[in-house]
């Protein structure tokens, strides 16, 4: 696993996104882009502070509190439910992509848990740490020009090559 992750040392992280509260991030250059898709506990922070988390996809954007306040609602009658764009994880997302530049990575390592430790030359540093002792998808890591079809993917309980040389072994082996 270590081995293939190597391969992000310093490359540029050049997209970060969502498809509800699972994160995307692109790296390197078009054409030969590595894909992670994280869909555990994630967590971006700096030294001084948490950028933002999985959990945030929960929580109401600052900007949705702000009018909630305006509106004359305090904390406490906030609405349970609000407009699905309107999360705290798509806000400081968004806040991460307009910072991008300078945004190597430095360092990265994953240990016989499959947590996995990216950390960049701007500060951040992203963890992902799966939460299942079971066959649950929790992130997958790939790169079509130097694997095609094939997606290392990490389980609670194991993890594996997707696809063509298909291979399963427990995390730490």
């Amino acid at each position: 696993m270590q081995a293939r992750l190597d391969g992000l040392l310093g490359q540029p992280l050049t997209f970060v996104g969502y498809a509800a509260d699972m994160l995307t991030m692109t790296f390197g250059p078009e054409g030969h882009e590595y894909h992670l898709h994280i869909q555990c506990s994630y967590r971006m922070a700096t030294k001084e502070a948490i950028l933002f988390d999985r959990i945030d996809y929960f929580e109401p954007s600052d900007a949705q509190c702000e009018k909630w306040r305006a509106e004359g609602l305090d904390e406490l009658d906030f609405p349970d439910d609000w407009p699905d764009t309107e999360r705290r994880l798509f806000e400081q997302v968004k806040l991460l992509c307009q910072r991008l530049n300078g945004m190597m990575v430095t360092e990265v390592a994953v240990n016989q848990l499959g947590d996995l430790t990216i950390r960049f030359a701007t500060g951040e540093t992203l963890l992902a740490l799966p939460m299942s002792s079971g066959d649950h998808e929790c992130w997958r890591f790939w790169n079509d020009a130097l694997w095609p079809d094939q997606h290392m993917v990490v389980c609670g309980d194991h993890a594996e090559l997707n696809g063509p040389g298909e291979q399963r072994r427990l995390i730490c082996e």
